[in-house]
């Protein structure tokens, strides 16, 4: 295990900035979509705003994306300042798996239709395939398209998602989704070999992430019979059989196990938002108590970098509800401030 004694010290100098329940009730108190904003570009979580961010009509999209891309350099400032080409390697390895989701967020949106804003600032900045190639993909006429434009950009993801694409007109977007999930496992799983005991925190990381996935899917199946091929490899919970046979139980079952493999409270899982948001923190628990118990550790940096990411996502919500007129509480047991 590396010493990351400069770089622990710097995510250490950068937690107390990440905002708070109380900094999230003071977002919300402000009377406008405006307001918010330039109060949020007096934080550090908006400190990376375009200058125009606040002016009206504010255009959320350019927030959100706004938001990620600064989350995106700052975890990409962080790798620069790990000692040792393996925790390096590590980290980057970390950071490379927002490629998959980057590239699920741009299928899902030209899959809807969605408005080019919009799903660019629902991908994660990640190069590759880069904000100009997200952009172009987002704006492709058909999903073949869009995988064409971010495999041209050096997206490895999209070379792999791009054997499942005749799956589409009987299975929808999953294969996709799978395909890409599985790519960006296997080449952090690769960077985990032989790193030690910083590569083994990762390594449980990634096993905690394909349980999670998993669930994610059976929740969403609610009932269903899954497809051959569907549930990801590599967790500790549950394997494909246990799995299908959760499936086959019905909804509360499924979720009754899903909150006992968690740790969680059944009511955690409500809703899919609730459930997101509980399967996402269930994620950070582990890596609070590695850090805990090695504070040189990788551990450190991954558990900042995850609630650095959580952060945005309240944000957004937060301010996305406010605009819509979403009531204070209701937006306030969203975002769990």
């Amino acid at each position: 295990m590396a010493r990351l004694d400069r770089l622990n010290a710097r995510v250490g100098a950068r937690r107390p900035l990440l905002l708070d329940a109380q900094g999230l009730r003071e977002l919300l108190t402000r009377p406008s979509t405006e307001a918010r904003v330039e109060l949020l570009r007096t934080r550090a979580a908006g400190a990376g705003l375009p200058a125009d961010a606040a002016v009206p009509p504010v255009a959320l999209a350019r927030v959100e994306a706004g938001l990620r891309a600064a989350a995106r350099a700052e975890a990409e400032r962080l790798v620069g300042l790990a000692e040792g080409r393996r925790a390096r390697a590590l980290l980057a390895a970390f950071l490379a798996l927002d490629e998959a989701a980057a590239v699920k967020a741009v299928l899902r949106g030209v899959a809807l239709g969605a408005p080019i804003d919009a799903t660019v600032a629902a991908a994660p900045a990640v190069t590759p395939p880069g904000p100009e190639a997200l952009r172009a993909a987002a704006a492709a006429p058909a999903l073949a398209d869009a995988v064409a434009v971010l495999e041209a950009a050096g997206s490895t993801v999209a070379a792999a998602v791009r054997p499942a694409l005749p799956q589409v007109a009987k299975a929808g977007l999953a294969p996709l989704e799978r395909a890409a999930d599985r790519a960006g496992l296997a080449r952090a799983r690769a960077a985990c070999r032989r790193r030690g005991e910083d590569g083994e925190i990762l390594a449980r990381h990634l096993t905690d992430r394909v349980d999670a996935r998993n669930a994610e899917t059976l929740l969403e199946l609610d009932g269903g019979a899954p497809e051959p091929g569907t549930w990801l490899e590599g967790g500790r919970r549950w394997g494909a059989a246990a799995l299908d046979a959760l499936a086959r139980a019905g909804p509360p079952a499924a979720r009754r196990a899903v909150a006992a493999g968690f740790g969680l409270p059944d009511a955690a899982l409500a809703s899919p938002w609730a459930a997101e948001r509980a399967l996402e923190a269930a994620l950070v628990a582990p890596l609070r108590r590695e850090a805990r118990r090695r504070p040189l550790s990788i551990a450190v940096p991954l558990r900042h970098l995850l609630e650095r990411r959580a952060e945005v996502a309240r944000v957004a919500v937060l301010l996305r509800g406010a605009a819509v007129g979403v009531a204070g509480d209701e937006l306030l047991d969203l975002v769990e401030a």
